[in-house]
């Protein structure tokens, strides 16, 4: 067992794919496939399952991976400290308050593992905070809503889209318009209802109820999503959700008359941590995004 196997193993496990593995290593997906059917040879045990899509762990995969996570963390950290940098890498990130932490969590961890001397602060925004944060200088880089306005005058010049979704009604699982695979705003007038506050569909909704001549039972109006998701799993009301939030104890329907959709990506400009940035849009690219 070497440890470059132990890096394909883990860029594998963690992206749930070979092709997407093999990006991250910088490696073709051949050379990741041969180096791990190598390991599972010399293990004598299946480390994933196969399908279309992606691919899992095994119980014994998921064994090998808290052992080879612990094991390249520390070949990390001894590579790192022996380099002796004389300036500190750093990456000042920005990150949308609508996208589930989940998602961040999933992109971040695995990066500063990989990077155990880069500093990277991420802050927390809205679309509008961001906005702010992007032209005083304070981030270098935004996972953040795309938008089509022109980038004239704007600091941040460049973007890679990352996933698009539409956005659906949240409603617990025994409530009783999960029973009906599409809803109308009519279906919504008389049911308790969770405003997400800071989410940006809040104008475009806005706009449709007057259209239509409708009213929304507003019960309970928060501007932190888990507080949102757990009202709602709760039966306290039902909620719009982006498509990509999810619970096991919580349904989504589409909703006939609301059609938008919104792209979640980068947005970043020149920077004095350019390299840093370059290279973890590079890595942010080879993770798991909704389909």
């Amino acid at each position: 067992m070497e440890l470059q196997q132990l890096r394909l193993f883990l860029a594998a496990a963690e992206s749930e794919s070979f092709t997407r593995g093999a990006r991250r290593a910088f490696v073709s997906q051949p050379a990741l496939s041969a180096s791990i059917a190598k390991l599972e040879d010399e293990l004598g045990v299946k480390l994933f399952t196969r399908n279309k899509r992606n691919v899992v762990l095994t119980p014994a995969g998921r064994t090998l991976l808290e052992r080879a996570t612990r094991i390249v963390e520390e070949c990390n950290k001894a590579r790192d400290e022996l380099k002796h940098h004389d300036q500190q890498r750093m990456i000042r990130l920005g990150v949308i308050n609508t996208l589930s932490i989940s998602h961040v969590a999933r992109l971040i961890e695995p990066y500063r593992r990989e990077n155990r001397r880069l500093r990277l602060q991420v802050f927390d925004a809205s679309k509008e905070e961001m906005e702010k944060l992007a032209e005083s200088g304070r981030i270098d880089m935004a996972l953040t809503l795309l938008t089509d306005r022109p980038g004239n005058g704007r600091r941040f010049t460049h973007s890679k889209p990352l996933f698009s979704e539409s956005y659906s009604i949240a409603m617990a699982t025994h409530h009783h318009l999960s029973k009906s695979p599409l809803l109308t705003l009519a279906d919504l007038e008389n049911e308790p209802f969770v405003s997400r506050s800071h989410c940006e569909y809040r104008q475009m909704l806005q706009h449709l109820l007057k259209s239509t001549g409708t009213r929304l039972n507003v019960a309970y109006v928060t501007n932190q999503d888990d507080r949102a998701l757990s009202l709602v799993e709760q039966g306290v009301g039902i909620a719009i959700v982006p498509e990509h939030y999810d619970s096991p104890n919580i349904v989504k329907r589409p909703l006939t008359e609301l059609s938008a959709k919104r792209s979640i990506g980068f947005e970043w400009g020149v920077s004095e941590n350019q390299d840093e940035v370059d290279r973890f849009v590079d890595f942010a690219s080879t993770a798991r995004w909704p389909d």
